[in-house]
């Protein structure tokens, strides 16, 4: 088949659903695009609220597989339909039928018969046989009044099934924004890569925008300036936590949310990803109980998550845990938790001298970013408490000279330091379809340059149900775990340069991050492709 466009009209009711279906298993078999449409009569529903309808029904992960287009057009059925057909060159065009008996349909001439007759594609017909309820369903339906939004879904909002449209799909993040002045994309971030979702009118976008706005408790006066916030979000979303960033830009309002599992706020140590030997260095660090642990990388790479993750193993301790992040990211019970507050005089720097007036054993500090910040973590760590905290630095041995930069003297780093962590995530391969492979020349190579043991077989991505079609599903970490050891700390207060500090660690037999990509590729968690992404660092 060649079908690379295909019309779905949609009327909201089970035959449109049952069309809409084929045309997605279509789609997805010879990667072709879909255009979903509705018409509508003059003088029904506006068609902002039609095109919100309409952004509403499909599989979530049907769209980031295949490209839908929703149109709402006005007139009458079939020949607005086939109008549309004609300008867009349709290879196809896939309608429900109710399956009307065939007195009537001759009496009545169906619409499905009508746009039959006269297009100028394929026209496949899915024929639905109808019982009483969905009789009164379609009667409800064509009845001249639109059915409300809230008794299509079982979300209270457009906004609130966007969010559970991305929820079903993995995604960590929305992103709305202006492409031009009439229409908004779209985009989610999975398994670490942006994706395109759907494109829609502008009109529908600022609504979408406001309700999200109106979710944060954030005021609408000022619409000129960017706002951050955190959605209070209904019952049957109190699993989840969503961080709103809201900015203008040119052509309008760009909308950045974060989506946090609370499920997912820490895990097992031994199931983010560290190495045996790397897991037994971060170990080592925490039965230290004191000093200032570092975990690094730059954002969105898992960072709150393995802090979140070792401050578990104090759980059950007796500890008095407490932190200071700006934004909390996620609210767990065993950590006392304040959040950083700029309107009422709550600083990074003014909340920790707070917090240490708490009596706390362990201490999380969400980021050292400035000279005060750090050398109030220094002097926490120096003074018996168990310090965490968070820098953005592409690996272990540039941690140290962005601590320099902000002033800790090497003899402040070499007596509070006891361990970092600098991490990325990658790609796990989907465990239903991927696909073994023989070892290339290049991956060959790359083993032997890094001295690690060559494996048999290694696996490729492949795509399936399962994964969208992608070969991926989920995310594993990277690591390189270093614990600050004595060689190391006379390197620190003899001020050694950065490069000397990673040549004594890689001399430790400290795997970097792109060893440890190569090892996860040799126990197929991921592809050699995917381990690749790591040669930036």
């Amino acid at each position: 088949m060649s079908f690379k466009t295909i019309v779905v009209p949609f009327d909201f009711s089970p035959s449109s659903e049952l069309a809409l279906e084929k045309a997605c298993e279509l789609a997805q078999q010879v990667k072709a695009e879909i255009h979903l449409i509705h018409v509508r009569s003059h003088g029904t529903d506006d068609q902002i609220a039609s095109l919100e309808r309409l952004l509403t029904v499909g599989s979530p992960s049907y769209e980031i597989q295949n490209k839908v287009h929703r149109e709402v057009l006005v007139g009458n059925v079939p020949d607005e339909l086939i109008r549309y057909a004609d300008r867009l060159r349709a290879d196809l065009i896939v309608m429900g039928s109710r399956g009307r008996s065939g007195l009537v349909a001759m009496a009545l001439g169906s619409v499905a018969q009508r746009v039959v007759r006269s297009a100028h594609c394929p026209v496949m017909l899915q024929t639905f046989l109808q019982t009483s309820a969905d009789k009164k369903q379609d009667s409800d339906t064509n009845s001249g009044s639109v059915a409300s939004y809230e008794s299509l879904k079982a979300s209270d909002s457009p906004a609130l099934d966007l969010l559970a449209r991305a929820i079903s799909l993995r995604a960590t993040d929305i992103h709305i924004d202006p492409l031009d002045d009439k229409v908004y994309s779209i985009r989610f971030r999975i398994d670490g890569l942006i994706v395109p979702y759907c494109n829609v009118d502008s009109g529908i976008a600022e609504r979408l925008i406001h309700q999200y706005l109106v979710l944060a408790r954030l005021d609408q006066i000022e619409p000129f300036r960017p706002r951050e916030g955190r959605l209070l979000l209904p019952s049957h979303l109190n699993e989840v936590e969503t961080r709103l960033t809201t900015t203008p830009v040119t052509g309008g309002s760009a909308l950045a949310l974060r989506i946090f599992e609370k499920a997912q706020a820490s895990f097992a140590l031994d199931d983010l990803g560290f190495g045996e030997k790397a897991l037994e260095t971060v170990q080592q660090i925490l039965r230290g109980n004191e000093g200032l642990f570092l975990i690094t990388g730059p954002t969105g790479s898992g960072k709150t998550t393995t802090v979140y993750s070792m401050l578990k193993t104090f759980a059950e301790t007796n500890k008095n845990i407490v932190s200071i992040e700006d934004p909390v990211e996620f609210d767990v019970p065993y950590v006392r938790q304040m959040n950083v507050d700029d309107k009422h005089g709550v600083t990074m720097t003014t909340g920790l001298r707070t917090l240490l007036r708490m009596d706390p054993d362990v201490l999380f500090l969400g980021e050292i970013r400035d000279p005060e910040s750090s050398d109030i973590a220094m002097r926490a760590a120096n003074a018996g408490r168990f310090v965490f905290s968070t820098m953005h630095t592409r690996d272990v041995a540039s941690t140290i000279t962005g601590l320099r930069n902000m002033k800790v003297s090497n003899q402040s780093i070499s007596t509070s330091l006891v361990g970092v962590i600098n991490q990325r995530l990658i790609r796990r391969l989907c465990t239903h379809c991927r696909l073994s492979v023989d070892v290339g020349e290049e991956c060959r190579q790359a083993f032997e340059d890094y001295r690690i043991a060559l494996p048999e077989q290694i696996y490729e991505s492949q795509g399936c149900d399962h994964c969208r079609g992608t070969g991926y599903s989920g995310r594993n970490g990277l690591f390189e775990c270093v614990a600050m050891n004595q060689e190391l700390l006379d390197a620190v207060t003899r001020n050694a340069s950065e490069s000397e500090l990673r040549t004594i660690i890689r001399e430790q037999g400290i795997s970097n991050l792109i060893s440890d990509a190569l090892f996860k590729v040799a126990n197929g968690t991921t592809s050699y492709k995917e381990a690749n992404t790591a040669r930036w660092v």
